[in-house]
């Protein structure tokens, strides 16, 4: 049994709805073990139970209030409650989403009968066979596969998995979405698969899509530059890997679209022509607000040269996944080069996170993927 102690402001984080408690919040630990369930305490008081790793800086992951055994049931029931608000969404989606469903460490996405699933908690990783159950139950699935292999590991001793943990080995998925299909391969692809989380982005780009030219950067497998092209656009999606490009070459077939895709280094646009739309959706760019610095002048160069390729009165969109690159610093760097480049910024529409990525106001960590689309004007005052 462990037992932790927490300071005072530990517990008014958990009283706000905040789930993560760092080390130096914590008074004293005391157990047998390193790793596992915790029983959490302020002074006298009862607060409730966690993930705990000794290791892990945010050494805590809170998980109840009550003094409730964290079994099969206990899972069952957390998964029921979501599934009960994603019951009006196709069978695409992402049916748990960590902090989001008060599962932190735990990603669960739907691709009809085949879920996938990614721990990113070392206490829960404990417990995998209890959530398999679990999952079973809930979603009778005809196959669950991990995708734990992290590009970087969020809490150390974590083993990168990528295994088949119950049924056939799931074959190519295909996901409907926007009028378009997209093959998904959750074995190989990034991530799980497939970027749910940028469902409303991909709406929002084909309902101002027109005529014209259009530029996907980092197009991974290319849904928005399908989705431009869908709109009558000539397009060319531009991407560093081979084999996502494989991919979207096969998307671009099964939907009968034609999309120029070209294999490169987004952030190096020089041979590239004018676009009248270009939307840039890099990777997150940053894991630590040290990083932030870096980012910035990564995210400065990428902009100067979408203004540089960008016709009179274009349309842009630029996303970041990455939390510590917020929406103050997006807007700072885009009217930066806006000064640099002669244009004027009109601002159109912020996008974000689904209905079905559920984010915390009390944990602003949570809220991580923002959009702005804006129109760069020129010669018009």
């Amino acid at each position: 049994m462990i037992i932790i102690k927490l300071k005072a402001r530990a517990r008014e984080k958990i009283k706000r709805g905040h789930l993560w408690i760092f080390s130096d919040e914590i008074v004293e630990v005391d157990g047998d073990e390193n790793i596992g369930i915790a029983n959490l305490f302020f002074e006298d008081e009862f607060v409730g139970r966690g993930l705990y790793n000794s290791n892990a800086k945010n050494s805590t992951k809170f998980l109840t209030k009550s003094y409730e055994k964290i079994n099969k049931n206990f899972f069952v029931k957390r998964f029921k409650r979501a599934l009960s608000r994603r019951t009006s969404l196709p069978p695409f989606r992402r049916e748990v989403n960590a902090e989001g469903d008060f599962l932190p460490g735990l990603i669960v996405d739907r691709f009809g009968s085949v879920l996938v699933v990614q721990i990113r908690s070392l206490a829960l990783e404990k417990m995998k066979d209890k959530i398999i159950d679990a999952l079973i139950e809930t979603y009778s699935p005809k196959s669950i596969y991990e995708r734990s292999d992290f590009e970087s590991i969020p809490e150390n001793g974590l083993s990168r998995e990528k295994k088949l943990l119950y049924g056939p080995m799931p074959e190519p998925q295909i996901v409907e979405e926007n009028g378009l299909k997209f093959m998904v391969d959750v074995v190989n692809g990034q991530k799980t698969g497939f970027f749910y989380d940028q469902r409303d982005s991909r709406t929002f780009v084909k309902k101002i899509s027109t005529q014209g030219k259009g530029l996907d950067l980092f197009t991974y497998t290319g849904a928005f530059a399908l989705l431009m092209a869908s709109k009558g656009m000539k397009v060319d999606g531009v991407d560093i890997s081979k084999a996502d490009l494989q991919v979207a070459r096969k998307n671009a077939y099964l939907n009968r679209i034609d999309v120029n895709f070209l294999e490169g280094d987004a952030f190096d646009l020089e041979t590239l022509g004018k676009y009248d739309f270009i939307i840039a959706d890099p990777p997150s760019l940053i894991k630590r607000r040290e990083e932030k610095p870096k980012a910035f002048n990564l995210l400065n160069t990428l902009m100067d040269q979408i203004f540089d390729h960008l016709n009179a009165n274009g349309i842009v969109g630029i996303c970041s996944c990455a939390y510590n690159i917020d929406r103050e610093m997006l807007l700072k760097i885009v009217g930066r080069s806006a000064r640099n480049k002669n244009r004027i910024v009109r601002p159109i529409k912020w996008t974000g996170l689904p209905i079905d990525h559920p984010h915390l106001l009390s944990m602003p960590e949570t809220n991580y993927l923002k959009c702005l689309w804006f129109e760069a004007l020129s010669d018009v005052i």
